[in-house]
């Protein structure tokens, strides 16, 4: 049977239409992945882009989104088993042991390069990485900096140009980060031109909106740096930031952040090398 009747589109040829979008959306999204790397995907997009690889035939966004809604994210999901997945509709025993196994595979992973990072959780090692790393940064940027629950690096990238970081499309992406990174806390350091920098109204006004809306999804915002070609100026050291986020299960975050590191001499010595080892090579390792 010809896929038009009559001039008007047949089921045949609405299936052959929509089996076109989907093989167009999903070499896109391969060819972001492969471009720019995992990281610029959303958290939905990253799970999107493993379905495709057991769901071959199949528009698989909505499912993505729910996963990542039912689960609480990425880590969500690659951390649930897979009973649980496979009682997601939609999602079926091929793709459930595909995404525990890939979470499964993340875990060991991050538990063999943890110690690669560098540890930035508190303010006399971040204040030298950041001092350490100006020379890196192209112009005036603001970047965040994402933590684990040890104060190890994750992830550190720019989220916006010039002084106006709190912008809703710069801020959308940093919460993503802190997001896709399972981030438990993050830092802010804002790279400008003054010699000896201090925050503006801009600053003080939206630091501590920006730490109430990480607070919303678990993550403590411990710092917003300012770093200036001569100095260096800490909002949280002179309590210019809300401290919301770093109330409760998160207090000792503060003491240790503001405070000298909690361990002895050899654990200081560990935080100064690793700090130098980000800088060995021609740019940091992040």
């Amino acid at each position: 049977m010809n896929s038009t009747e009559n001039g008007k589109s047949t089921p045949l040829s609405r299936s052959s239409a929509n089996s076109a979008a989907h093989a167009g959306h999903r070499e896109r999204m391969r060819h972001r992945a492969e471009m720019d790397g995992a990281e610029a995907l959303r958290p939905h997009e990253l799970i999107e882009l493993l379905l495709f690889y057991a769901i071959p035939r199949r528009d698989v966004n909505v499912l993505a989104h729910e996963l990542v809604r039912r689960f609480g994210g990425v880590r969500g999901v690659l951390t649930a088993d897979e009973a649980a997945l496979s009682a997601v509709p939609g999602v079926g025993a091929r793709a459930a042991r595909l995404l525990a196994r890939v979470g499964e595979v993340c875990a060991a992973y991050a538990d063999l390069r943890a110690e690669d990072r560098p540890l930035l959780g508190n303010l006399r090692a971040f204040r030298t990485f950041a001092c350490r790393y100006r020379p890196f940064v192209d112009g005036e940027q603001t970047w965040q900096f994402c933590l684990s629950y040890e104060g190890r690096l994750l992830l550190a990238r720019p989220i916006a140009p010039g002084r106006a970081w709190a912008e809703g499309e710069y801020l959308r992406g940093a919460l993503d980060d802190a997001l896709s990174s399972h981030a438990y806390s993050a830092l802010l350091a804002q790279f400008v031109d003054d010699p000896q920098p201090v925050p503006n109204e801009y600053d003080r006004e939206h630091t501590p909106r920006y730490a109430r809306t990480l607070f919303q999804v678990e993550v403590a915002l411990l710092d917003h740096l300012l770093v200036g070609s001569e100095g260096v100026y800490s909002m949280r050291e002179h309590r210019e930031l809300c401290l919301l986020a770093l109330e409760g299960e998160r207090a000792p975050l503060a003491e240790r952040y503001l405070g000298p590191p909690p361990t002895p001499a050899s654990r200081l010595r560990e935080e100064e090398s690793a700090v130098d080892t980000a800088f060995d090579a021609d740019e940091p390792q992040i």
